[in-house]
């Protein structure tokens, strides 16, 4: 083989080596996109559920108007599992008029998602990919 041809084919592996670095880069991101947007959708289903409890009245099992009684063992009051193949989620704080969700990804447990309810509507949402979130 001539200087040329090992020249060209030193330079292949190399545009093939970072090809393969960039591919790995891009695959962690939207994995870890994917996480952040399951818990998010899984808090929001948590979310919808609280919604729903706290308009019911107290013959039906429900909330009558507070979010308080969410408070000790809220999943378990809504009939919803607190893992899922995701993460892990739990009702952070409960007050008359307001709701904290937060889930936290099972792969990556700096991946964390807190959901804000105030009155019947969602407020905010909040993510985080460092490890800040925590479920207490």
């Amino acid at each position: 083989m001539g200087q040329q041809q090992l020249l060209l084919l030193v330079f292949g592996v190399i545009i093939v080596g970072i090809a393969i670095i960039a591919g790995i880069n891009v695959y962690v991101v939207n994995f870890d996109q994917a996480l952040v947007d399951n818990i998010v959708n899984r808090n929001l289903e948590i979310a919808n559920s609280a919604v729903f409890y706290k308009t019911k009245m107290d013959p039906y099992n429900g909330g009558n108007m507070s979010y308080e009684l969410l408070g000790d063992s809220g999943l378990e009051t809504l009939s919803m599992s607190s893992t899922t193949n995701f993460g892990t989620f739990a009702i952070t704080n409960a007050t008359e008029t307001t709701l904290e969700i937060t889930g936290i990804g099972l792969r990556n447990p700096d991946i964390g998602v807190r959901t804000y309810i105030s009155g019947y509507g969602i407020d905010s949402s909040r993510v985080s990919y460092v490890g800040d979130i925590t479920i207490e």
